[in-house]
């Protein structure tokens, strides 16, 4: 047996605290270039910041998606971690995949924008403020497509490569649900803008899920892409649109139009997890009726613990990681080679005395070092917990200071 601590040089993938880390790391960052931007624009080109043109937004998002890459890179530099390179961003999707995450996009927009409505509506009743997204799009089309581009396609990357590539990937360490909803939330609060939030977490979670399910950042890379463009889309094409009506019928169209969403987001990442499965060669569950039977065992507890072990176990086999194989909070047992117990005999008459000797000085090593691992891992488990309430604590603090 020997001490966690000398492993500390090995590498065993990211943790939870490493997801933190890049997560921290991406404020940091984006912050930084922000200022420098601003001090470049402000003094020497002398630009109006309170009324920027709209090639300043370009720039803006440009510096904002590359921040969120050099964090990831500047975090694995530090701490001796490749994540960029095992975030699985050049591992391609089946052709069956493609196809389904414009449904899962297309559906999410639906189930998830009267929950985010409803949000806002609450948020100006207790601040007397309505939260908006700011953007302009511009009014030429070559600045309508350059600005659709930009928004679509960049945050998809620096996005993607930071909160799925780096923060969910070190939360999973934990359990994969964990990693769906912490990253989720995290994702959502990052944006700083309430407007935002609620749609935010849950296509957050979305993005996590396709990420894991299908083993590929490729995928949640996609899904991003298409859901900041319909946005973009949907603005354009409800902009100049008038529609009038009473509260209880806007009210109910919501309420319909989120629980068709649901149901269907439901059933299609249910279908996209066959889906990764029929790629993988992995088993599938033959019983047509196992969708409602999850259902029905989503109201008790044991019922709870087997989906979402079952849940789990699926995630990891698609996902794939080696680092998931790896337990470094478990006892690490270095065996007595044979020969030298052999050795020993054979080289004393007292050999078997030598070797109970032996023995009971190892057990007493083996009990010592036991201890301590038991509080190594302690440690590393507050320590995980401590770096991630920071995490949210410095997101959460910038949210509420943009809402008021």
């Amino acid at each position: 047996m020997r001490k966690l601590e000398d492993l500390n040089k090995s590498y065993f993938g990211p943790r939870v605290s490493d997801g933190a880390g890049v997560y921290v790391a991406g404020f940091v960052f984006m912050y930084i270039l922000q200022v420098v931007l601003m001090l470049v624009t402000g003094f020497i080109v002398e630009l109006d910041l309170n009324n920027p043109p709209l090639w300043y937004q370009w720039v803006a998002t440009i510096v904002n998606q590359g921040a969120f890459v050099l964090a990831v890179l500047a975090f694995g530099a530090i701490a001796h971690k490749p994540l960029l390179q095992e975030c699985k961003i050049n591992r391609k999707l089946h052709w069956k995949q493609i196809l389904i995450i414009p449904a899962i996009v297309l559906v999410g927009i639906m189930a998830f924008l009267p929950l985010a409505q409803g949000f806002v509506q609450l948020i100006y009743i207790i601040t007397k403020k309505a939260p908006a997204v700011s953007m302009d799009i511009g009014t030429q089309w070559w600045e309508v497509l350059i600005t659709i581009v930009l928004v679509s396609v960049l945050p998809a990357i620096g996005e993607e490569v930071l909160f799925r590539g780096g923060v969910a990937r070190g939360l999973k360490r934990k359990n994969y649900l964990f990693a769906i909803l912490m990253s989720g939330l995290m994702f959502s609060i990052f944006h700083g803008n309430a407007a935002q939030t609620v749609h935010q977490f849950f296509i957050g979670m979305v993005f996590a899920y396709l990420y894991f399910v299908t083993g590929s950042l490729i995928a949640s890379m996609l899904a991003h892409l298409l859901n900041n463009l319909f946005a973009v889309l949907f603005e354009l094409a409800l902009a100049n649109v008038n529609i009038t009506l009473s509260l209880g019928a806007e009210i109910a169209i919501w309420v319909v139009v989120c629980i068709i969403g649901f149901v269907a987001m439901y059933f299609l990442l249910r279908y996209m997890m066959k889906i990764s499965k029929e790629v993988k060669g992995l088993p599938q569950n033959q019983d047509k009726m196992a969708w409602a039977k999850d259902l029905v065992n989503a109201f008790s507890v044991r019922g709870i613990k087997d989906n979402y072990s079952r849940f789990n176990s699926s995630l990891k086999m698609l996902f794939d990681d080696p680092c998931d194989n790896l337990n470094i909070d478990g006892d690490i047992i270095k065996d007595i080679p044979l020969n030298e117990v052999n050795d020993s005999a054979d080289g004393n008459q007292n050999g078997v005395g030598d070797i109970e000797n032996k023995s009971s000085s190892s057990s007493e090593m083996d009990k010592l070092l036991e201890e301590a691992n038991k509080q190594t891992i302690s440690k590393r488990k507050r320590f995980d917990i401590m770096a991630l309430v920071v995490a949210v604590g410095i997101a959460l603090a910038v949210w509420i200071i943009n809402l008021f």
